[in-house]
């Protein structure tokens, strides 16, 4: 599925939040955006490649497999194995996104 023609409303974000690779490496990212389907994110020296499966933890809710759709340099977009509760993304919207705090 292109990134232009999405399923689902994606609500702009900026979430702390982490990943782990299938090899291992832990790294910390921004969540940018995010949908009960997935979320985008920035990943400064992104070396993930599409297809790829890991762990997301949106602030501490996780982890929550996940696969790499795109990536364009830094940013990824990756897709939830399973969706997320409505509730699940009403929380984190309301309680963990820190735009008006930075």
């Amino acid at each position: 599925m292109s990134r232009d023609n999405r399923r689902e409303e994606r609500f702009v974000v900026e979430v702390a939040g982490r990943y782990r690779a299938r090899h291992g490496a832990s790294r910390d990212i921004w969540i940018k955006d995010i949908s009960e389907y997935g979320c985008r994110f920035f990943d400064k020296f992104s070396i993930l490649e599409i297809d790829s499966e890991i762990l997301i933890k949106v602030g501490n809710i996780g982890p929550i497999p996940t696969e790499v759709k795109w990536r364009d340099g830094s940013t990824v977009g990756g897709e939830f194995e399973r969706p997320l509760h409505p509730s699940v993304l009403d929380h984190i919207r309301r309680e963990m996104d820190r735009r008006d705090s930075l």
